[in-house]
């Protein structure tokens, strides 16, 4: 079973994260938000199939839902759980529909693990001295790394990779965590964790 990703528009819940951001509300707003669903569903839909079926198969993990709410709104971080997305970087520019997909898929992988309980899995072997942060993103990146090339191309990967590596002064991890995917293998790591998947069962 592959779920399908539902892009909801809440208009309370929009403003409340600009709230707590200290952001003002712009009457365009919602508006905005709901133009930007129209057209990122239509992008989405030609690899959603495909995409959540390969992370199922990738990782041996299974979609425990047959829905996903995912909440886009215009600033805030983006989080897996619920599923939020944002629509606007730094100064109110509107994301390219490619970045959007490429975070999007991140936090469905992060979804993905939330859901069949990673952490509890035998899999952190040699990651013991990394933060937790670092451990997060491990096979998360790893994971990616396998779905850009399959389904996204290598330029989009690369700057994912260089974003992290800018972006590590604020979110520290991002970036040491793709140097461990490069370092044991995007492959390797998948097959370790598909493994202990399978002693699980």
């Amino acid at each position: 079973m592959t779920p399908k990703i539902e892009f909801v528009y809440s208009s309370t819940y929009d403003s409340a994260l600009l709230y707590l951001q200290k952001m003002k509300w712009n009457d365009g707003y919602g508006e905005a938000v709901l133009s930007y669903i129209k057209g990122i569903e239509k992008d989405w839909r030609k690899t959603e199939k495909k995409v959540l079926k390969e992370m199922s198969i990738a990782t041996g993990f299974k979609w425990r839902r047959k829905k996903i709410e995912c909440f886009v709104v215009n600033h805030s971080i983006c989080f897996s759980r619920p599923l939020t997305m944002k629509i606007r970087g730094k100064h109110e520019k509107v994301l390219p529909k490619s970045l959007f997909i490429d975070i999007l898929t991140h936090e469905l992988i992060h979804n993905l693990f939330e859901m069949n309980d990673i952490w509890k899995l035998n899999v952190w072997k040699g990651f013991e001295n990394e933060s937790r942060q670092v451990r997060a993103h491990i096979y998360v990146h790893a994971l990616h790394k396998r779905l850009y090339l399959k389904f996204f191309g290598e330029e989009r990967l690369i700057a994912d990779i260089k974003k992290a590596s800018m972006l590590d002064k604020i979110r520290p991890g991002y970036s040491r965590a793709w140097e461990i995917v490069e370092q044991y293998g995007h492959e390797n790591l998948l097959r370790r964790l598909r493994e202990a998947v399978k002693k699980k069962k």
